[in-house]
């Protein structure tokens, strides 16, 4: 049996999407890159803006189970110690902190994010409310990422939180 043959659909959509021009733009303007696949996971590292005391980029660990038609869950992630980001170390800003909510006010252990799968169940009124940011099953891992990237680049991100 070959290789190609024991890939899942969802991981060879995957795994096609990383060769997309839009991945690829974002990789290659370094926004984000690719660490590692174990499927049904990915980390992928998001650069951030320069700030004092603050790493250049965050990991994200992605549960992409049944993608694209099923939407990614991710949450920040320690890649050194193979956990959970420790809050302290998550990025803050005004609009920065309602993406990257501590656990005491958003328990669902992902980013608050209308392209979450996590994160968009119940939201009923997010398909309409943030038409341009919900996934849709042809959506690709590029438009989580820019969401993400555009929150760590913006000027609203000051750095860590430091809870």
């Amino acid at each position: 049996m070959s290789v190609a043959q024991t890939v899942l659909p969802d991981e060879r959509r995957f795994r096609g999407d990383l060769e997309s021009g839009a991945y690829l733009l974002g990789a290659a303007l370094r926004r984000w890159r690719l660490l590692r696949i174990g499927w049904p996971h990915a980390l992928i590292a998001v650069s951030a803006a320069p700030r004092p005391n603050a790493p250049a980029e965050f990991v994200l660990r992605f549960d992409l189970t049944g993608y694209p038609q099923a939407a990614p869950t991710a949450r920040l992630w320690d890649d050194a110690t193979n956990t959970e980001l420790p809050e302290n170390r998550w990025p803050a800003g005004t609009r920065v902190s309602c993406v990257f909510r501590p656990r005491a006010q958003w328990p669902k252990p992902c980013l608050y994010l209308p392209c979450d799968r996590m994160s968009a169940e119940g939201h009923t009124d997010w398909p309409q409310q943030y038409a341009g940011e919900i996934w849709k099953p042809d959506s690709t891992i590029a438009h989580y990422l820019n969401q993400v990237s555009e929150l760590l680049m913006s000027s609203d991100y000051t750095g860590l939180c430091h809870a």
